[in-house]
């Protein structure tokens, strides 16, 4: 039985690839084999191959390649559709694996439905309510398709539910995001930020209702400025965001700005380090909710709401807009009390193999 495993952006290689791994080391006692497929709409190398090589992953058996500058939402999912389909036809799967809510996904999805394949999505039943709405377009149809549902948690289970999807397809798994850092990050991960940290913080963007909208950008980077003049910041900065401030220019007023260390996006293992040394973080990843509600690390979420919302409200992280960034971080570095660690169920670094058991059932 084959069984694709579709990523295509940074976050999902670095799911993929905790999944991926798994299955490989337990792959002679599995009735299936997983393919790895790359739509690329992530096209830039440090947020594919360079990423791909430092975690151990194999090439992909193929690449679409939808992500070329300038494509926007309909291009991508219609691409990622033609480009899957025409593969099927070529060599044909028993069941896909899509995962999260980006376009690539919502595309692949579409050519599985349409070809009768078995379709599986990885972190099923997020909701984020009008938050992201293109994201959550995606990820509701994509569960809508699905005959599958890996739900990270009870809360996704739960919208899982209430949407009238078929309880007989729904997992709770558990999080991958968990099993990633701490098959990624080795030891760093045992440092705990409920120890005192010192260092700087961690600011990442992405999300085009940030980088795309000339006016919260800019308030973005004015608190930016100011925070530095106090604590040192580290801003991998993606490529998306780059574009935008050059286009914008708003990139003369960050770059010679006092103690904000702009660097190229980093590969994971490196990217946990830097997160697990952070004073705190400000970003508006949906993943680093996650990584920061288990590492018990605080935090300004630069969104107006959020589909993990299960792990914010458990943790010392604080949804924001950027004219109550400084207040926000004010607050966050005032805390007594250092925050806990939020480790549900199923955030044990085992949700992969319970994928897999589920798989294991589906071949038999």
């Amino acid at each position: 039985m084959i069984i694709d495993l579709v990523y295509g952006t940074r976050p999902n290689l670095i799911k993929a690839a905790a999944l991926y791994l798994a299955w490989q080391e337990k792959r002679d006692d599995l009735p299936f084999i997983l393919r790895l497929i790359d739509t690329g709409q992530h096209w830039d190398l440090a947020l594919s191959e360079g990423l791909r090589h430092s975690l151990g992953l194999p090439a992909p058996e193929i690449r679409f390649g939808i992500g070329q500058p300038g494509n926007n939402r309909h291009t991508l999912i219609q691409n990622a559709d033609d480009a899957y389909w025409r593969m099927l036809a070529q060599s044909p799967a028993q069941a896909t694996i899509v995962i999260g809510d980006v376009n690539g996904s919502l595309g692949v999805a579409h050519a599985a439905k349409r070809n009768s394949v078995y379709l599986i999505h990885l972190e099923a039943g997020l909701r984020g309510g009008f938050d992201a709405v293109a994201e959550e377009a995606n990820r509701t149809e994509i569960d809508s398709l699905c005959d599958m549902h890996w739900a990270p948690d009870e809360a996704a289970v739960n919208n899982l539910h209430n949407e009238g999807i078929n309880a007989k397809g729904i997992h709770n798994v558990g999080n991958i995001v968990i099993d990633a850092m701490l098959r990624f990050g080795e030891s760093t991960t045992a440092i705990l930020s409920s120890s005192t940290q010192t260092g700087s913080v961690l600011l990442t963007l992405h999300r085009a209702e940030n980088i795309d909208n000339l006016v919260r950008m800019s308030s973005i980077i004015d608190a930016i400025i100011d925070l530095a003049r106090e604590t040192p910041i580290i801003w991998p900065l993606h490529p998306r965001a780059q574009g935008a401030l050059a286009q914008s220019g708003l990139w003369r007023r960050i770059r010679n700005a006092e103690n904000i260390k702009i660097v190229a996006p980093m590969l994971y293992p490196d990217f946990l380090a830097v997160l697990v040394a952070a004073r705190y973080v400000i970003t508006d990843s949906g993943g680093m909710i996650d990584e920061c509600a288990w590492l018990g690390k605080a935090g300004c979420i630069l969104r107006p709401t959020t589909e993990r919302a299960s792990a914010l409200d458990a943790s010392a992280l604080e949804l924001c807009e950027p004219a109550d960034l400084i207040q926000t971080t004010t607050n966050l570095t005032a805390r007594i009390a250092p925050p806990v660690p939020f480790r549900p169920a199923g955030w044990d670094g085992k949700a992969a193999i319970r994928m897999l058991d589920t798989l294991i059932a589906l071949a038999r």
